[in-house]
């Protein structure tokens, strides 16, 4: 079997006929019948039958056919893929992130990378740390960014951030005024917690539990973008992720400096093959250079960008 006896097969699968298929590919009838019937030979399956008068192809035809089509979407993702080279020269970077960074965070930096690569063909798929893990591990994607890392063969990670979560509150809220939050302010009040899952949620409710402060945990969600959300309609207040937070910073959520401080992580995650791809590399020095922004400071004044004062 090869690539002609295939390619006659799908052919007359997709056009109807024999003679349709020998127009297509520019051949005669015969000599696709002949092809048909080498290849029906060669895999020991009846491919079609003729019933009143036209080629119809038999339950074993179908279900090859399903997996010619399987072989030829592989194939047709390879010309697009080298299309895509020619046309554009750097070929195309596929980036997977969970939704705190994939929301507004990576955008922005999507923005900046394509000033310096306006060739580049991106695609962005939005996941939680599991999706994207796994995303990664077949090699659906070039380049991952997550909070919480698994170890997988042939996948390499980075530290990228660890910043201090903020208190977001709804505008009329009695805290709304303070400089910064405390655990004990929130003695009583319904908090919107991040779901067990997410590797903060320890870190969160340990704070509480060391100072024995009791909060009436009335919602809980895997995304800081969530929590602000649900903030945002007067349901509670919470603690997320400051890069989370920048993305509301057009709405009356008021983001407060929390103590003690709460970390947030994250990392990045690429196929240790992609190490020096120039895409890959280049992507994650604009990420880098984007973080800066929300690494705590030194100053007196730790409010990480965008957050209202």
């Amino acid at each position: 079997m090869n690539l002609r006896h295939v390619d006659a097969f799908r052919t007359i699968m997709l056009r109807g006929s024999m003679t349709a298929a020998a127009q297509e590919l520019r051949t005669s009838q015969p000599s696709i019948s002949r092809l048909i019937a080498e290849l029906e030979t060669e895999i020991d399956l009846r491919l079609f039958e003729r019933k009143a008068g036209r080629l119809r192809p038999t339950p074993d035809g179908l279900a090859f056919y399903r997996e010619v089509e399987r072989s030829f979407t592989g194939l047709e993702n390879l010309a697009s893929a080298a299309r895509d080279i020619r046309a554009f020269g750097t070929g195309r970077l596929r980036i997977a992130a969970m939704p705190v960074m994939a929301l507004g965070f990576i955008p922005r930096c999507i923005r900046r990378f394509k000033e310096r690569f306006p060739r580049a063909i991106i695609s962005l798929q939005m996941g939680n740390d599991g999706t994207v893990t796994r995303w990664m591990s077949s090699s659906y994607c070039d380049i991952g960014f997550v909070a919480n890392v698994i170890d997988i063969p042939q996948v390499e990670h980075q530290p990228l951030y660890v910043v201090p979560g903020v208190c977001a509150l709804p505008p009329s809220h009695r805290l709304a005024s303070r400089e910064a939050v405390h655990a004990r302010d929130l003695d009583g009040e319904a908090f919107i917690s991040l779901s067990l899952e997410d590797g903060a949620r320890a870190r969160v409710d340990r704070v509480f539990e060391d100072a024995g402060i009791r909060r009436q945990m009335t919602l809980e969600t895997p995304f800081s973008a969530a929590i602000c959300a649900l903030v945002e309609q007067g349901l509670g207040l919470g603690l997320v992720n400051p890069i989370a937070a920048d993305d509301y910073r057009h709405t009356e959520i008021v983001f407060r400096p929390f103590r003690p401080q709460v970390m947030f992580h994250g990392h990045a995650m690429f196929p240790s093959r992609n190490r020096e791809d120039p895409l890959v590399a280049g992507f994650l020095s604009v990420v880098r250079e984007e973080l800066a922004g929300y690494q705590p400071k030194p100053a007196e004044d730790r409010r990480p960008r965008g957050m209202a004062r």
